[in-house]
């Protein structure tokens, strides 16, 4: 069992430039992963209840995403994403993460019908950070 914990403490450190420029980082690293995105037709079966006699299927054709997850894919992203950071590493290497744990969200949903076929936009300022 993992358990994360959270704290807020006072500070005057001025954080709006970090807090700016992860979010773009961030965006620019959900876009070049969907680029390369590659989408596959696949036949899904579906079935309905026709009372109390059964189920009846029907088949329809999806297109489901596959994103890639290759070690060379990311170490390029890492490098193009590294040009012209000013911060630290580790706050690029947490942008990747965090890009991909989105997305993966995003396929789940897409595939049970609550999202369109439309990329993720990242809304809200905030950073995840490493836990080492």
């Amino acid at each position: 069992m993992k358990i994360v914990l959270t704290y807020r403490m006072m500070h005057d450190w001025n954080v709006g430039e970090l807090l700016t420029k992860y979010q773009k980082l961030l965006q620019r690293a959900i876009d070049k992963i969907w680029e390369n995105t590659t989408w596959k037709e696949k036949k899904v079966k579906h079935r309905y209840s026709i009372g109390k006699k059964g189920y009846k299927y029907y088949e329809t054709t999806r297109v489901i995403p596959y994103f890639p997850k290759s070690s060379e894919f990311k170490r390029e992203l890492r490098n193009e994403l590294l040009k012209n950071w000013p911060f630290a590493k580790h706050y690029v290497d947490s942008a990747i993460k965090t890009a991909c744990s989105i997305l993966e969200s995003w396929r789940q949903n897409y595939l049970k019908g609550r999202r369109k076929m439309r990329k993720p936009v990242v809304k809200r300022k905030f950073v995840r950070v490493k836990t080492t």
